[in-house]
């Protein structure tokens, strides 16, 4: 049975039960005071005046008094059950709202559609937090859609490179040096597209599982980064100051966030030059030596696939800040870049230490 129906039904029920309860209590009372009345009075005969003709005077000359009682009780019930009816409909209607809306989206996977909202009850309470969900699906859908887009583009490059070489390799009437080199640029192209997918899997990844959070020593998962990226970058000398400090999060995912500075760091940095690694009470700052961030392009590095005009030629696929921004943002931090007194650029990443 609809919900509707059995508010209804309640409704009346009590209604109906009340008129009952009152009407039943009114007829014994009436009937009482009626044969107290012919009681007292008796007949007309030994009287001077005639017994006063009140209400209960007049009762007393009725012979039945069931169907008039039986006659309200019905029409109460009746009239009980329909605004009990109309009162269960009206409560319903943002209840009906979020139906429509749900089946709405499910029917077109328009996620734009949103519920209009007025009051504070509980029903009112429940379609804004369905309104909240849509606006997080849509979000997500939104972003995904975008990544993919993205991606997209930026595999047609090496995947069209790679076809190529791979094409001229077949053909097999290349002299020896052109078919080194073609065999170089076909391994270069397959890492380029190795590290592109795996930084777009990464990115797809949406917030952190609260199983995999944990209590991490923040300055120990620094310096072991800072010990790889010395090993991935020998020609690139680095300076570690780092302080105690403990966070929550995903060791992993902090990993590759501060591994991924690092490696920019190194990257942008002039053959032989110095990249300081500081960390003092959760704040993590790398600094390096090189030319720095055009002014126009701070607002866009940590965009997905952004890469400045300077920086088109070097190895990358311009998602490792992405990354980085991603990380941060999903354990409740901040990060941001800009220049570095005397040159370079400064990156400030922020994490909740305890």
């Amino acid at each position: 049975m609809k919900l509707r129906w059995r508010l209804a039904m309640a409704s009346a029920l009590a209604a109906a039960v009340s008129v009952i309860v009152v009407i039943v209590a009114a007829y014994f009372i009436t009937c009482r005071r009626v044969e107290w009345a012919r009681d007292h009075y008796g007949t007309y005969e030994g009287y001077g005046d005639p017994p006063p003709r009140g209400v209960l005077a007049a009762l007393a000359d009725v012979d039945d008094l069931g169907w008039p009682f039986v006659a309200v009780a019905v029409g109460g019930l009746v009239l009980s059950g329909a605004l009990g009816w109309l009162a269960a409909r009206a409560a319903l209607r943002p209840v009906n709202a979020l139906k429509d809306a749900a089946g709405r989206v499910t029917t077109t996977r328009d996620l734009t559609t949103r519920i209009q909202v007025s009051g504070d009850d509980e029903l009112s309470s429940l379609a804004r937090s369905f309104n909240a969900m849509l606006d997080a699906l849509e979000r997500s859908a939104k972003s995904q859609k975008r990544l993919v887009a993205d991606a997209s583009h930026e595999l047609r490059t090496p995947l069209t490179a790679v076809r190529t070489n791979v094409e001229l390799l077949i053909r097999g009437n290349l002299p020896q040096e052109d078919r080194d080199e073609a065999s170089r640029a076909v391994m270069s192209g397959l890492e380029e597209l190795t590290a592109l997918v795996a930084d777009v899997v990464e990115l797809a990844r949406d917030e952190e599982p609260a199983v995999l959070v944990e209590r991490v020593r923040f300055d120990e998962l620094v310096s072991r980064e800072v010990a790889r990226a010395a090993r991935h970058w020998p020609a690139t000398a680095y300076s570690v100051s780092v302080e105690p400090a403990v966070v929550r999060g995903v060791p992993d995912r902090l990993s590759r966030a501060v591994g991924n500075l690092l490696d920019n760091a190194a990257k942008y940095s002039p053959r032989g030059g110095r990249v300081e690694v500081s960390l003092r009470d959760g704040v993590l700052t790398v600094r390096d030596h090189g030319p720095g961030i055009a002014a126009d392009d701070l607002p866009h590095v940590f965009d997905r696939f952004y890469r400045a005009p300077s920086a088109r030629a070097l190895p990358g696929s311009g998602l490792g800040l992405a990354i980085v921004g991603q990380v941060v943002d999903s354990h409740g931090g901040s990060v941001s870049a800009g220049p570095a007194p005397g040159g370079g650029t400064l990156v400030r990443l922020a994490l909740p230490v305890g």
